[in-house]
């Protein structure tokens, strides 16, 4: 390489180096590189500080962040605007609101430093204080949300689960002209998804003049959450005829709509089509065995892995057994998870329920006493809907 030849290397040098790596996605290298930059002696400008924080955000590794903000403060550095909207977004996208919060309370806003906090919020599940700043945005005349924006509202709406919210947003997109990419198209269809609207999240699917693997393994995980195994398999066939190769993603959506909707044949021939299948599409398959009674099958296909089962996989035979009460198999899955899981309430609870629906109360003690002996509490669920939005 060129630069590793330099007898002298300038600032402008070592930006160029830290320029092409971050833009290639070489976020680590561009880190490395900085600390080579500072060891040579060299003194970092705006450009260096905004090439090398944008790669921190990229990575949003908090341990980072502090390390480079330690590398500014000591160097005491006058960041100019760059510099901080650069900050403002490691912050944020680290999951540091806080101080990126502040950060853009003292800045002169744009459309950049809006999406930055919008972003950082909807990324670290803060979805209402996203949509909250979004209407601020709006309100304000200096700035227009792109499409950068409507994605991170699209995927807050999506967390919310709230369908009129997620719906007043495209009513924002559109009074703002905004043309959105495959990638914006594929987040509305994730937030209709989330929002439960199968319907609406199939129109847009439509409109998309270009769809791309993500597109398909969207809508493909949103018809497997509403147990539409058929439209899956055709859904995967469609995507093979616009040339897109299905990934271990669109397998696992697959299988899974297969399971919901009680498809085992198809399911199996799905499976079958699996050059290697990894441990989840065993998984979906042992899920789909045990919904519709064929725990041996199951326990077979368990025996036949070439990997070492994963706790789901011991999870959906013990419910298995408990639906089609199969007493001895659910406690042999349970003794399993209780070595890999000993702290999950989930698993006593449901091998309490297989005693309890068999008549043997003692052994439902026991369990109990298992539970209060180790420490292990039943966890209170909770769920809420959206009603009249």
């Amino acid at each position: 390489m060129y630069f590793d030849t330099m007898p002298e290397r300038s600032v402008v040098s070592w930006n160029a180096m830290l320029s092409g790596y971050a833009q290639n996605g070489a976020a680590q290298e561009t880190v490395r590189l900085f600390s080579d930059m500072l060891s040579s002696g060299n003194e970092p400008d705006e450009t260096t500080w905004v090439t090398v924080l944008s790669s921190c955000s990229s990575l949003g590794d908090p341990c980072l962040a502090k390390s480079i903000v330690r590398k500014l403060d000591r160097m005491n550095f006058r960041s100019n605007y760059f510099v901080k909207t650069a900050l403002l977004d490691m912050h944020a996208k680290c999951g540091n609101l806080e101080v990126a919060q502040k950060i853009f309370d003292q800045l002169e806003r744009d459309t950049v430093s809006w999406n930055s906090m919008i972003t950082g919020y909807a990324q670290n599940g803060e979805s209402l204080k996203a949509i909250e700043l979004f209407k601020e945005m709006i309100s304000c005349k200096n700035s227009k949300p792109d499409e950068v924006t409507m994605v991170s509202v699209f995927s807050a709406c999506g967390q919310l689960g709230r369908l009129g919210l997620g719906n007043w947003a495209v009513s924002i997109l559109n009074e703002n002209n905004i043309k959105l990419s495959i990638s914006g198209y594929n987040s509305l269809i994730f937030m209709y998804l989330r929002c439960g609207s199968m319907e609406d999240a199939g129109i847009i699917f439509q409109e998309m003049a270009t769809r791309d693997l993500v597109s398909y393994n969207t809508l493909i995980s949103g018809l497997a959450a509403h147990g539409h195994g058929t439209e899956s398999i055709k859904m995967m066939s469609k995507m093979k005829e616009d040339g897109i190769e299905p990934d271990r993603i669109t397998y696992i959506g697959v299988l899974t709509a297969c399971s919901h909707a009680g498809l085992l044949e198809e399911g199996r021939k799905v499976f079958e089509s699996i050059k290697a299948p990894d441990v989840d599409h065993y998984a979906c398959m042992i899920d789909m065995l045990g919904r519709v009674g064929k725990l041996e099958e199951a326990m077979k296909l368990i025996q036949s892995m070439p990997m070492e089962p994963h706790a789901g996989i011991y999870g959906s035979l013990l419910n298995a057994t408990g639906i089609h009460k199969q007493v001895e198999l659910g406690e042999h899955a349970a003794a399993k998870l209780f070595k890999v899981e000993p702290h999950n309430s989930g698993n006593y609870v449901l091998l309490s329920n297989i005693y309890a629906l068999a008549g043997r109360w003692k052994d439902v003690d026991k369990i109990r006493d298992k539970m209060r002996k180790q420490g292990v509490k039943k966890t209170t669920a909770t769920s809420w809907v959206e009603h009249n939005s």
